[in-house]
């Protein structure tokens, strides 16, 4: 029987991440060898965060992500303004949040190539509650905030504002459904209780 080799499989040692000198990175992190991070000195990480092949973590005025947040493969985070993802929050495959974006329809020039004065940006914060979850392929605009639990689904345009505790999706994403927040804190709880019994 053949063996079986893992290409690019490994995640970055302790050691190649106390190098990368983050604003803050918290315990248990792990970030693939593949990722392409920009500008770490202004990015906090929190713990117990993981974050898979071929993403792009670039920061702008800040990037901020919370306590045990998964970031599936191939995500880009990007943009001027910042960007914060809440504690528990997840991205799926190929998420792409945008905290600017050029005015493609104006009369101005687009491209980091052109300087700032012939450009039209639209830079605002966009910020992801506590569980807050983006399904695979989505996309978050420019000054999008989701409240705390707000899920959308795959293949969505985030433009705005997304509830608390609401199921959205579409494009631009629309509410679906409620989400059962009852359900999702009784499972952090428990989370945090097994964490102490670990320690």
């Amino acid at each position: 029987m053949a063996k079986t080799r893992h290409h690019n499989a490994a995640f970055l040692s302790p050691e190649d991440l106390a190098e990368l000198d983050f604003a803050f990175l918290g315990d248990n992190v792990l970030i693939h060898s593949t990722c392409v991070l920009v500008n770490c000195q202004r990015m906090s990480i929190g713990d117990g965060v993981r974050i898979d092949p071929f993403c792009v973590l670039s920061a702008g005025e800040s990037l901020a992500i919370g306590d045990y947040v998964h970031i599936a493969g191939h995500c880009v985070l990007m943009g001027a303004a910042a960007i914060s993802l809440g504690d528990f929050a997840g991205l799926s495959h190929g998420v792409k949040i945008l905290s600017a974006s050029d005015d493609f329809v104006g009369g101005s020039l687009i491209g980091p190539t052109i300087p700032d004065d012939f450009r039209t940006v639209d830079a605002r914060p966009v910020i992801l509650g506590r569980h807050a979850v983006i399904g695979a392929g989505s996309i978050v605009l420019p000054g999008s905030a989701l409240g705390e639990g707000a899920t959308v689904g795959s293949l969505s345009l985030v433009k705005g504002q997304v509830e608390p505790w609401t199921v959205s999706a579409g494009s631009p994403a629309c509410k679906v459904r409620d989400r059962d927040r009852t359900g999702v804190l009784d499972a952090e709880a428990r989370f945090l209780r097994s964490l102490l019994q670990v320690a």
